[in-house]
């Protein structure tokens, strides 16, 4: 929602009361990491403060970027609580960290009804631009966040460089990959390829405790768990420093979530599944900084000069249930759908009209194909049917698009799989790749790899590689995040490896890198990270 404009006396007449109170604010997270402090107490050393959840960006356009932020009037308004009263926020956007000349100013209010989060569509902003933005009310004032915007629609620009992220279970370790792109500093955006909380119920072997305790069900669930993320100081961190681009994969709602409903929904036990999709859809959208161009969707597309455009695809709230691996009729069934046949002509139209000199596609689950051992003598292949190999005849379409289309120069970026690949799109029937493909690991879920004793997670990704030939790499024993830098030449992906997401201070390294040549539109080794 776009606030009231703010005259500048406003901001003088606040500054004074909320001067000092900011100042402990923007303290108290990294004073609790010094000391060993787990996210929930450090929070508390602010206990009383008024932006408790830190600030955030997102979805970068050449003139605007969404701000976000969220109120805590009291300590009882807690996320899910619908406790409270109504506030009004101050907001500001200025070229300068002092905002001794601020740009664009305003006012809106905010309350329970939407969980006292805030979002404001700032435009009238310069391209390619870096701003710096921040909240207040008449007693408190939020931490500074830096953001960036999109450069302008025909600009040449030298090259992009995005932050990678995906499936981020709070309870399963620390957000020590966040942490990671929050220091950089080099991040025009990060893109969040899915899972960005989790549903689970706090589990016996917890890192962390979830909130709630229980499996998310209600709007009040879904709240709270997106309000325990936000304490985390890594997590804050990263939002600050960057906006944010994200899409949904199924543990934003629920396991295995299709259309019609998930493999984890239980009516019997879980109550009406379009409500509990209705909550989760509507605590997404108010804890995160992202536009919706369809309503109830994360899909849209956003472009980066003549570089590059990302399309962020929404692959589960259209998608036809999943059929079982050995049922090869479904998999088949050109009745079924992973995109939606509205999304999938809107993906194909903007492919056909793209001038881009890269088309991104962020798909939360893998696009390439992605053979399997079955463990089984009479099948010994099977695929993974949640992803675009479980609905074979889309998969095919797409891709025959792409070959038509002569657009090699597309990648595809996934996560979901806990583990690593790099490798390319192979054509219907042969012949020269159409595409890329990037997957992702986890930051803190379990890398499938780990699952298996002594080495056997190393002989299974062979086994996985012996089978798709296209795939030049795969690694599933690390949680990580990654870095993707875009220029004409080149595409390339460097994957982090988090040493150990049991710690909170963790150590990141470098990994692996590859790269999509910009002249071949073939996958290469690439030496050394950006």
């Amino acid at each position: 929602m776009m606030g009231t404009p703010l005259h500048r006396r406003d901001f003088v007449r606040i500054t004074a009361a909320s001067g000092a109170v900011a100042a402990g604010v923007v303290a108290a997270a990294p004073a609790a990491r010094a000391a060993g402090v787990d996210e929930p107490e450090a929070v508390s050393v602010a206990k009383g403060a008024t932006f408790l959840h830190g600030v955030a960006s997102g979805d970068p356009l050449p003139d605007g970027v969404v701000i976000w932020t969220r109120v805590t009037p009291n300590p009882d308004c807690r996320p899910g609580s619908r406790r409270g009263p109504a506030s009004l926020v101050f907001w500001e956007v200025a070229l300068d960290r002092d905002f001794r000349h601020p740009v664009r100013t305003g006012r809106t209010r905010t309350g329970p009804d939407r969980d006292h989060t805030v979002q404001v569509d700032v435009r009238g902003l310069r391209p390619g631009t870096t701003y710096h933005f921040r909240f207040r009310t008449a007693h408190d004032s939020s931490p500074v966040g830096r953001t960036r915007t999109a450069p302008a629609a025909r600009q040449d620009i030298g090259g992009l460089r995005f932050g990678i992220a995906t499936c981020t279970n709070y309870a399963n370790g620390h957000f020590a990959g966040y942490r990671h792109l929050a220091r950089r500093g080099d991040l025009d955006a990060v893109i969040h390829l899915g899972d960005y909380t989790y549903e689970f119920a706090t589990k016996p072997g917890n890192i962390r405790a979830m909130e709630p305790p229980v499996v998310c069900r209600t709007l009040a669930d879904y709240r709270a768990r997106h309000g325990r993320y936000r304490t985390d100081p890594d997590l804050q961190a990263m939002h600050a420093a960057a906006p944010i681009i994200a899409t949904w994969d199924d543990h934003d709602v629920c396991s295995g979530w299709w259309s019609g409903g998930a493999d984890e929904h239980d009516p019997a036990s879980d109550g009406s599944w379009a409500d509990r999709l209705a909550a989760a859809k509507q605590a997404y959208f108010e804890w995160l900084p992202v536009r919706r161009a369809v309503p109830g969707s994360t899909q849209r597309r956003l472009s980066f000069g003549t570089l590059a455009d990302l399309t962020m695809l929404d692959l589960r709230s259209f998608r036809s249930r999943q059929v079982a691996a050995t049922d090869t009729a479904g998999l088949d069934d050109r009745a079924r759908t992973l995109t939606g046949r509205e999304q999938m002509g809107w993906l194909k139209d903007g492919l056909a009209r793209g001038t881009a000199g890269w088309n991104l596609i962020v798909s939360s689950v893998m696009a390439a194909p992605w053979w399997l051992p079955s463990g089984r003598p009479e099948a010994p292949v099977t695929v993974n049917s949640d992803q675009w190999d479980g609905y074979r005849a889309e998969q095919s379409e797409l891709f025959t698009h792409l070959r038509r289309q002569d657009k090699r120069n597309t990648v595809f970026l996934s996560g979901d799989l806990h583990s690593s690949w790099a490798g390319e799109v192979p054509a219907p029937g042969g012949g020269a790749p159409v595409a890329s493909q990037f997957v992702m690991t986890s930051v803190t879920s379990t890398p499938f790899g780990t699952l298996y004793p002594g080495g056997v997670g190393a002989q299974i990704v062979a086994a996985i590689r012996a089978l798709n030939p296209h795939l030049q790499w795969g690694e599933a024993e690390s949680n990580g995040c990654g870095v993707l830098d875009v220029t004409a030449a080149r595409v390339q992906m460097d994957w982090y490896k988090i040493a150990d997401r049991t710690r909170p201070d963790s150590a990141v390294t470098h990994l692996k890198s590859f790269a999509v040549d910009g002249a071949t539109k073939r996958m290469v080794p690439a030496t050394t990270p950006v």
